[in-house]
């Protein structure tokens, strides 16, 4: 490679690293507003719980199905410019919600998630086809930092100053279509100037995909004998516990503690803080001394586990240790998003299939997800949240178990 072309490379991945974790932050912004504002609306509109989660459910549905779409389309066509429509969708949808009616916005929300989807999986292209390992790693931790980021930001701004001041969860969507208008601004920019500078394609031709480099050819078999669908298994317990905690703790803190929503919300912040620092731990780690991946995630499991039987014990008691609890269990589940979701479908980059992987995977995330936001309040009874918790503890046991069953097949498929 020429010295022109290694600076036009340098160049487009140094681009990149800054806007592709500025996509995830207006992802977050404009996909977990409605989940951190969905007590206020509980408790304002006196709507009940499980109506309110029906929205959430039916955006985590239409989420996870077009994952799998998404990928598919980010491994034919241009990934940046699925992305461009995404993000156009979604602000369009972030706008209309204040403005829908109860009965509607599960239509409404539906029609986000399937924009959100179009994110992810075209992301996880982009980067797996210009950066090596450890750049990919680095930047993948970035992505989910500022994801995270974003779900901190509707925490603070939520519950500091609409709620607070203002006494409106509205202004929360406002807010996330604005400065997500803004962000798909700068990557139309962005991408402008990478196309002008560089002849980097993200786009495979037909003649690339599905073998590796000996000539093996990518099959439902061989993906079967990777150990595969216990990682699956696995992904779908680490979406029940990140998200279905993250999404009714606040609930879970009026219910047992009799706080107005909007402290309950602040006291929650915790959890995304928690959620980066997590993040950047395992970006690191992942790059200088855990390099198997299902075993990173095998013992993290093994440590939610343990938390959520003192999260069992203790969650009465206090409700700053209760949230602080919480918020590390759900930082363990983003240490395992990032083996699981993020480093897995890179495996499969040999195949020219790291879009349509990484959208399953990250379905299988969302599977989890709607079966913890309808499910969890359906584990409640009178505002006791005991037997709920206590399922937690066997979701994080049945991932562990998922991930020992699937250690040597995957050590075995990534060898070959």
């Amino acid at each position: 490679m020429s010295i022109t072309l290694k600076k036009e490379k340098t160049n487009v991945v140094s681009l990149l690293s800054f806007l592709c974790p500025l996509i995830y932050f207006a992802s977050y912004l404009t996909r977990k507003d409605y989940s951190i504002v969905m007590d206020a609306i509980i408790s304002q509109e006196l709507i009940n719980e499980n109506m309110a989660g029906l929205v959430e459910t039916l955006g985590v549905i239409s989420y996870g199905i077009g994952q799998v779409i998404s990928g598919i389309l980010g491994d034919r066509f241009k990934p940046q410019k699925l992305i461009m429509c995404g993000l156009g969708v979604t602000v369009l949808c972030n706008i209309a919600m204040p403005f829908t009616p109860a009965a509607g916005r599960g239509a409404l929300w539906f029609i986000n998630g399937f924009a959100q989807s179009m994110l992810w999986p075209p992301l996880v292209r982009i980067m797996a086809a210009v950066m090596d390992e450890k750049k990919y790693n680095t930047v993948a931790s970035n992505v989910n930092v500022a994801g995270i980021s974003g779900t901190i930001f509707i925490y603070i701004t939520s519950s500091l100053i609409w709620l607070k001041y203002f006494d409106s969860w509205k202004l929360t969507f406002f807010t996330s279509a604005i400065i997500t208008a803004i962000i798909l601004v700068l990557w139309i920019v962005g991408f402008k100037k990478i196309t002008k500078t560089s002849d980097i394609h993200f786009e495979r031709k037909k003649s690339e995909e599905k073998t590796d480099k000996s000539g093996k050819k990518l099959s439902f078999k061989l993906i079967l004998g990777s150990g595969f669908i216990f990682i699956a298994l696995a992904i779908i317990a680490q979406g029940a516990l990140r998200d279905g905690i993250t999404d009714w703790v606040p609930t879970l803190l009026r219910n047992t503690f009799e706080i107005p929503s909007s402290y309950a919300i602040l006291y929650s912040v915790i959890i995304p803080i928690i959620g980066v620092i997590s993040m950047k731990i395992v970006g690191i780690a992942a790059n200088k001394w855990v390099k198997e991946e299902l075993n990173g995630s095998l013992a993290v499991f093994i440590a939610a586990a343990i938390l959520c039987t003192v999260l069992y014990l203790i969650y009465t008691r206090n409700q700053y240790v209760t949230v602080a609890v919480a918020a590390i269990i759900v930082g363990a589940m983003w240490a395992i998003n990032f083996f699981l979701v993020c480093v897995v479908p890179a495996k499969f980059e040999k195949y020219g299939i790291v879009s349509t992987m990484s959208g399953i995977i990250n379905s299988l995330t969302y599977v989890g997800t709607s079966l913890a936001v309808t499910g969890f309040p359906s584990l409640t009874k009178d505002g006791d949240w005991g037997l709920c918790i206590f399922v937690w503890i066997f979701i994080a046991a049945f991932g562990a178990i998922m991930c020992i069953a699937g250690v040597r097949a995957w050590k075995r498929f990534k060898s070959e």
